[in-house]
């Protein structure tokens, strides 16, 4: 399987699992998913712009999904052995947001915190 392909086949799950009644993943394994999406991006080799056109038109593109996970675990990791610190620190591979606040609306952000709720 190609890289763009893993990283279609991540952001999906990880999509139906927050947006759509029949996702199947719980928040610890979307965890998992939304580590192994960002060491994905992280590594592609290919044309960026092959990427961050995933999602569109649906509940959520890729770099939104990215910016609203990598808040939502700056909040809500559990200490730096955590799971969701290795979220962020995944995530902050990929995206470095300096010192801004929470986009609060934000799809993926707001459909994290309802999960770790």
């Amino acid at each position: 399987m190609t890289q763009l392909a893993n990283i279609k086949r991540y952001y999906r799950v990880i999509d139906n699992s927050l947006f759509m009644i029949t996702g199947n993943l719980d928040y610890d394994r979307i965890t998992d998913a939304m580590i192994a999406l960002a060491n994905a991006v992280h590594d592609f080799e290919g044309d960026t712009d092959d990427i961050w056109c995933i999602g569109e038109g649906g509940s959520c593109c890729l770099s939104d999904l990215i910016i609203g996970a990598y808040r939502h675990y700056a909040e809500w990791h559990a200490g730096q052995w955590s799971k969701g610190y290795a979220a962020l620190s995944s995530l902050g591979q990929i995206f470095n947001p300096g010192m801004t606040y929470p986009e609060t609306n934000n799809e993926a952000y707001l459909a994290l915190e309802s999960m770790a709720d």
